[in-house]
């Protein structure tokens, strides 16, 4: 009996105690990941505005000169409309908002992935956690 209690001992599990570094690693990680969240929707929307004003300017000024006769006064006047500061404004925002998402994507994937990491007191990776969608619904999948 005495050798049986002996031989579990060493297969039995450590109890892994989660220091204080571990948990407040995880909250940086989880509160870059929202930031990185907010930055997508914010700097996309930045992106999408830019596009239509961009959009809105050109067909506007091209609208407004045109004769309704000859299509190439319509595409001159079109590429004309590029020059005005409404659409290089217009411009501007779609490229702070498309480099911004850029950014914000590579956070949320980056800062999203390292908190799925479980890790042990020695900093070593033994399990991810994560999310799956199936017919049967979503389930929170643990790998090893």
């Amino acid at each position: 009996m005495l050798l049986l209690f002996a031989c579990t001992s060493v297969f039995a599990q450590q109890p892994i105690m989660v220091g204080q570094d571990l948990t407040s690693e995880y909250n940086r990680y989880m509160k870059i990941k929202k930031a990185g969240v907010t930055g997508i929707v914010v700097f996309g929307a930045t992106w999408l505005a830019g596009e239509v004003i961009c959009v809105t300017e050109q067909n506007r000024y091209a609208n407004d000169r045109w004769d309704g006769i000859d299509s190439k006064e319509y595409a001159r006047l079109s590429s004309e409309a590029t020059k005005l500061p409404s659409y290089k404004r217009g411009v501007a925002m779609e490229i702070v908002g498309c480099v911004g998402t850029g950014i914000s994507i590579f956070l949320t994937a980056k800062y999203g992935a390292r908190a799925k990491r479980i890790l042990n007191a020695q900093g070593d990776v033994v399990a991810s956690l994560g999310m799956d969608l199936g017919p049967q619904g979503a389930s929170l999948t643990l790998t090893f």
